[in-house]
């Protein structure tokens, strides 16, 4: 069934727009984002399905399931369990590890799936779980994971035709460093000393 431009033109927009009010309600810890961003993910799905950019589509299937997650996880009694470091050697390995499986996702991708832009899909995806597993974990670092995972996802999305989303990661560098102050300043409150991680 092929699709009107115009209806995957307003289907692309709708969801970054919807993006950007993820990202600004997280960046100000703000729960209702989560549900920006169950919506945005369920646009991306199809999208990226239609563009066969597959590892792309299952990143958005992730991002409805991390929304639900995200919504109890900030939500659970009323707790706010606070922005959250971790140690250099945890980087370390989750980087590695972000390596290896894009690697693997991406010779998967290219043998099998005839995806598009294999290399370039993989990495993104693998590191965008990686960063919105660790923002649902309130994890200070995950601003500097989607900072790499976006730049690269502004040519993907260029390559693929996709300008909206391009001009969206765009965007997420700028919001992500918001974020990245923002979260700095509340961690040294919360601690009521320096940023450590």
């Amino acid at each position: 069934m092929l699709i009107p431009p115009v209806i995957l033109h307003v289907l692309e927009w709708t969801a970054v727009l919807l993006n950007v009010g993820f990202t600004l309600c997280i960046a100000y810890e703000k729960r209702i984002g989560w549900a920006l961003g169950f919506v945005a993910g369920g646009i991306g799905v199809g999208l990226y399905a239609l563009a066969h950019t597959w590892a792309m589509g299952v990143l958005n299937v992730y991002y409805v399931a991390m929304a639900v997650y995200g919504w109890w996880s900030w939500g659970r009694d009323g707790r706010d369990e606070g922005i959250r470091t971790r140690p250099f050697r945890f980087h370390a390995l989750l980087v590695g590890s972000g390596l290896l499986l894009s690697c693997a996702i991406y010779m998967l991708l290219a043998q099998y799936l005839d995806g598009n832009f294999p290399q370039l899909d993989a990495f993104v995806t693998v590191f965008s779980f990686i960063a919105t597993w660790m923002m649902a974990r309130r994890m200070i670092a995950n601003w500097t994971y989607f900072i790499l995972a976006d730049s690269v996802a502004i040519y993907l999305n260029w390559r693929i035709g996709y300008q909206g989303y391009a001009l969206l990661n765009g965007m997420y560098l700028v919001l992500s460093v918001v974020g990245l102050v923002k979260w700095g300043k509340a961690l040294k409150k919360q601690r009521g000393g320096a940023l450590t991680a």
